[in-house]
């Protein structure tokens, strides 16, 4: 579980544009692709930063086009339309492992370079006995118990972590910082919207109410100093996941196994392109999550980078869950 601000303060028009595509699945279109935008949400707006989320826009779209999202579909048969709510997006820049229950506590695997977390103190290695004066320690679900805590509390609401650091039991305390997105409506192109992905495997089944949700995503906003690069989803259960085009699908709480690729740029790596596809699917590989309920995963490709100059059945990278994020599912 990861509850992150990276980058939230810097990048706040770019954010909310990666968090819609994040949330409802990614789009593409060539450069000249309309975008549509209603006189009621531009209305007392900031020309720069309209003007911003435009070129970032087409700039994303354009790399989505070049990266095969819609297959051999021209421009003129794309059409999308995606809409999120306004939300409030609150989060630590704290990565704990949910996966693995602790009665000592949640284990804190790694914190955000320059996130709250980080200063507030806390590091990776650290384990979280309470927040708030709420256990999380030796009670079940602590991770969503920590998710849920933060959630309810309103922006600038003080946070006080009682963890343990070498044997000794201390107190780290800071504010919470949070933003709050609009509600968004993107339009993009004026063709037959694109159906899911077809072929054999058959796509992934339909989410069952009962069992929960949440879902995977392989939109690509990972930290490229922390040797996180892009990655896709080629199948999900032994499936093609849909609908295409897609960044993030919607799946059952629970475990899953995925299929990885890795999109790492050549000019991060030691050896040429021939190399790096010579071997069989040395650029694919099988990474097994576990999701819960109302829960974002992004993945990526973690690029070894002692490993930069083995090619050799894809040595120099690992699929990882990086960020896992609180997102309502219905």
């Amino acid at each position: 579980m990861r509850i992150d601000e990276a980058g939230m303060r810097k990048r706040v028009p770019c954010l909310a544009l990666a968090m819609l595509f994040a949330l409802v699945g990614g789009a593409n279109a060539e450069d000249g692709a309309r975008t549509a935008a209603s006189s009621e949400a531009t209305r007392g707006s900031n020309p720069a930063v309209e003007q911003r989320l435009r070129e970032e826009l087409r700039a994303l779209v354009a790399e989505l086009v070049e990266s095969g999202a819609f297959g051999d579909r021209s421009a003129q048969e794309i059409s999308l339309a995606i809409d999120a709510p306004a939300q409030r997006v609150s989060n630590l820049g704290l990565l704990v492992d949910s996966a693995h229950a602790a009665d000592d506590g949640l284990h804190v695997l790694a914190v955000t370079p320059g996130g709250s977390a980080e200063r507030m103190g806390l590091r990776a290695g650290d384990v979280l006995l309470a927040l708030n004066g709420t256990r999380l320690a030796g009670v079940a679900g602590a991770a969503a118990i920590l998710r849920r805590s933060v959630d309810e509390l309103p922006n600038g609401s003080p946070l006080v972590f009682e963890a343990r650091r070498d044997g000794r039991t201390q107190t780290f305390s800071g504010k919470l910082s949070s933003v709050e997105l609009p509600a968004m409506h993107l339009s993009i192109g004026g063709g037959a919207k694109p159906a899911a992905s077809t072929g054999s495997p058959a796509a992934v089944p339909p989410i069952a109410a009962a069992q929960g949700c949440g879902r995977l995503s392989d939109f690509d906003v990972a930290p490229r100093q922390q040797q996180l690069h892009a990655a896709k989803i080629l199948s999900i259960d032994g499936a093609v996941p849909g609908p295409g085009g897609s960044k993030s699908y919607e799946v059952p709480a629970g475990h899953h196994v995925l299929k990885i690729a890795e999109r790492i740029e050549s000019r991060y790596l030691a050896f040429n392109d021939r190399l790096r596809n010579s071997g069989p699917d040395s650029r694919h590989k099988t990474l097994e999550v576990d999701v819960e309920p109302n829960t974002t995963l992004f993945v990526a490709a973690r690029l070894d980078d002692a490993k930069r100059n083995e090619w050799r059945d894809g040595a120099y990278w690992e699929p990882v869950v990086w960020r896992t994020s609180p997102e309502s599912c219905d």
